[in-house]
């Protein structure tokens, strides 16, 4: 009998005590805010795996195409202002693309050069990522994740194309690289990598909502909205961690002109995205996040005897980014 009601007494208060923590965690209301010091430096792995589903081409076989990026970056605080805003200096320190096609697979690292194909394809991909790597851009990040100003995306450019005996009259390189490197498109990467935070306090199930454009000549002009939910508050006070849902929807607001001979058009469907984030609340930094997309879409363009054709691709994408901690 005295085993049985300690067993009682013990059970009670662990329910109790469960219910003092889950009651503290939901009330418990935290500031987040991206937070620099001077000479601080951060480094990141991003990761972005891609799939692309290709179905409904006439005569042809449906197709898949797979590529997974990583990078390894690093980010130096050059100076904070009074408001908290912070001058970061973005550099890419490494990147390792692996592209699976129907045909083979290819291979580029930076890195460990020993590991990129023995092709053409991979030699030039090599010279224009070893660009990228080493070359700073500067970015003026306020302490709410809102991009103030980006710099050095002109000059990281010029090197892909200069790297990649390209130029900038080259039409197909230079919009291909102009929708990666251009100052408006580190811009809506940032936004993405460093999302908005909320203007006030919040409790876990409190939510906030930001916008980010994107889109380049190929795909049209994109409005992604996102709604950001904080789900729960860890660690003791100073030590908090915040664990923060994200959902995105995407609209093509514009669509692109016929591209090209074959005059492609591409029309975006019902495009969603899902994922979550971590962050350091005391440290005001990012440990890891994940983005989910899918995007489907309808392409049409002139056949080969100039008959109009359309065809199902659905790009399938997971972004993450996790700090390194030394």
């Amino acid at each position: 009998m005295l085993v049985t009601r300690h067993s009682a007494f013990s059970i009670s208060a662990a329910v109790a005590a469960v219910g003092l923590v889950a009651a503290t965690a939901t009330a418990q209301t935290v500031e987040l805010r991206y937070k620099w010091t001077k000479d601080d430096v951060l480094e990141y792995r991003m990761t972005l795996h891609t799939t692309s589903d290709v179905s409904g081409v006439p005569g042809r076989d449906d197709t898949r195409t797979e590529q997974t990026v990583t990078q390894r970056i690093t980010l130096t605080v050059a100076g904070v202002g009074p408001s908290g805003a912070a001058t970061v200096n973005e550099t890419v320190n490494e990147i390792r693309s692996e592209l699976k096609t129907p045909t083979g697979t290819v291979v580029v690292d930076t890195a460990n050069p020993s590991e990129t194909s023995n092709d053409p394809v991979a030699e030039t991909m090599s010279k224009m990522l070893a660009a990228v790597v080493g070359q700073p851009i500067t970015i003026v990040l306020g302490p709410d994740g809102t991009v103030r100003s980006v710099g050095g995306g002109s000059r990281l450019l010029e090197r892909i194309l200069e790297a990649g005996n390209a130029s900038r009259d080259s039409a197909a390189a230079s919009q291909a690289l102009s929708s990666l490197y251009s100052d408006d498109a580190l811009r809506s990467m940032l936004e993405q990598s460093f999302p908005k935070l909320p203007p006030q306090p919040v409790k876990p199930g409190d939510t906030w909502s930001s916008q980010i454009p994107l889109g380049n000549q190929t795909i049209g002009r994109i409005r992604a909205a996102l709604t950001f939910t904080l789900k729960t508050v860890e660690g003791a006070v100073g030590a908090e961690r915040a664990h923060v849902a994200a959902a995105m929807t995407l609209t093509q607001d514009v669509k692109p002109p016929p591209a090209g001979a074959t005059r492609v058009t591409l029309t975006l469907g019902d495009s969603r995205g899902e994922g979550d984030l971590a962050f350091d609340v005391a440290r005001g930094r990012i440990v890891r996040s994940e983005m989910r997309t899918d995007m489907p879409s309808t392409v049409g363009m002139m056949g080969p005897r100039g008959t109009p054709m359309t065809f199902k691709n659905l790009v399938k994408t997971t972004a993450t980014m996790e700090l390194i901690e030394k």
